[in-house]
C-alpha cells in the first residue's frame, strides 16, 4: 500500500510539473487528430491513394487546430502580432506538419506499414515538431 501511494504521490508531482497550456495543447490536438483521422480512413477505405487521403486529413484537423488553439490554448494577443500574420504563420507551421506527415506516410506506406500504423508515426513525429513551431515562433509573447 505505501509503495502504491509513493508511486501515486511521484505521478501526481510529475503532472503539477507539465504546463497547463501544453495539457490543453494535448487536447485540441486529440480533437483535431479525430477529425484528421476520420477524414484519412474514410478517403482512404474509398480508393483515394493514402497520400492524398493524409493530406486531405491533415487540412481538416489543420483548421479544426487552429480554432481550437485561439480559443483555448494560445494568447494570441500577447504575441503582438496582427490576425493575418498570426493566421499565415499558422498555417506555414501546419503545411511544415503537412510535408512531415505525407513523408512519413508515404515512406511508412511504401515499406508496408498499416494505414493506422503508417498515420500513428506520421502523428507522432509532426506533433513534436509543429508544437515547438507553434509555442517558440508562432504564439511566442513578446
Amino acid at each position: 500500500m505505501a509503495a502504491f501511494a509513493a508511486l501515486e504521490a511521484e505521478r501526481v508531482g510529475l503532472l503539477a510539473r507539465v504546463p497547463v497550456q501544453f495539457l490543453r495543447y494535448v487536447g485540441v490536438s486529440v480533437a483535431a487528430l479525430a477529425a484528421d483521422t476520420c477524414v484519412y480512413l474514410g478517403l482512404a477505405w474509398s480508393g483515394l491513394p493514402p497520400v492524398a487521403a493524409g493530406a486531405a486529413g491533415y487540412l481538416v484537423g489543420l483548421a479544426a487546430h487552429y480554432i481550437l488553439s485561439v480559443a483555448l490554448v494560445f494568447d494570441a494577443e500577447a504575441s503582438g502580432k496582427r490576425q493575418r500574420r498570426l493566421v499565415a504563420e499558422f498555417v506555414a507551421s501546419g503545411l511544415f506538419g503537412l510535408a512531415l506527415t505525407t513523408c512519413v506516410i508515404s515512406m511508412a506506406t511504401g515499406l508496408g506499414l498499416a494505414l493506422l500504423a503508417a498515420k500513428v508515426v506520421a502523428v507522432a513525429l509532426s506533433f513534436a515538431a509543429v508544437y515547438m513551431l507553434r509555442r517558440s515562433v508562432v504564439f511566442a509573447a513578446r
